[in-house]
């Protein structure tokens, strides 16, 4: 299943969502939800949030357009590919069922 993000994990109840994923599933984070998957500055490590998705097997996607939107590039996880509308869709297609959040 794919589960998109829109909203910052700092006001969305994260661990009810990280009970319900599988290993199977993928996460896009869009809008607001690309705050996921910053990586934290002064220790250039992943967020807290991020490794609990990193450590259940997760993969991570990021709409591009989103980030850049926000002036996050430079501080993303190499852990999360970035991705296009294109790639959007075709994770659409691959995942009949998904999750907004």
């Amino acid at each position: 299943m794919l589960y998109t993000i829109s909203t910052s994990p700092y006001y969305s109840d994260f661990d009810s969502l990280i009970s319900l994923l599988t290993e199977q599933d993928e996460v896009l984070l869009l809008q607001d939800g690309v705050l996921l998957g910053h990586k934290i500055s002064s220790a250039n490590k992943d967020n807290n949030f991020l490794m609990q998705l990193k450590d259940k097997g997760i993969q991570v996607f990021v709409l591009q357009n989103d980030l850049e939107a926000r002036g996050l590039m430079p501080y993303m996880s190499s852990y999360v590919r970035q991705i296009s509308y294109v790639d959007f869709v075709q994770l659409t297609v691959k995942h009949p069922q998904y999750f907004a959040w």
